[in-house]
């Protein structure tokens, strides 16, 4: 009997460890989540919804987009003053409801993030792991290689 090859194709596949596989599917999940911008569901409080309608509910410009995952990687890297800053100097000559998308978005992400990494707890993801994985939805959403 002829030995059954349908699977050797297997044997070539690359291994790929669970937190990298993680990690990247993260990436592509904010890059997607993001272009298609606002999110569905309950991200958002009603109250905060009730007093930036606009910002909750608007698409983000490119360079609120930028500088959200800016302020997120900041954030998830404990460098609250620099996220401030960058949130700051990002919203100059915004609007105000794009500031405030800006800002959402930013702590969207990194909520994201984050709850990625408490539903993750095996994989052992760090903050450095995240921010990362934030680096890479910006290279995805530039159009460059993730």
């Amino acid at each position: 009997m002829p030995r059954d090859r349908r699977w050797d194709f297997l044997h070539d596949l690359r291994k790929q460890p669970v937190k990298e596989w993680i990690l990247e599917r993260l990436a592509e999940e904010l890059a997607r989540d993001l272009r298609a911008w606002p999110p569905h569901g309950d991200w958002l409080d009603e109250a905060e919804r009730a007093r930036h309608p606009a910002a909750a509910a608007s698409p983000l410009g490119e360079r609120a987009l930028r500088c959200a995952l800016a302020v997120a990687r900041l954030d998830l890297a404990r460098d609250d003053e620099g996220a401030e800053r960058a949130a700051a100097e990002g919203s100059e000559g915004l609007s105000a409801d794009e500031a405030w998308g800006l800002r959402l978005a930013a702590r969207w992400i990194a909520e994201r993030c984050l709850s990625v990494k408490e539903e993750a707890e095996g994989a052992r993801l760090s903050r450095a792991d995240l921010v990362g994985a934030v680096r890479r939805a910006a290279r995805l959403l530039s159009g460059g290689p993730g």
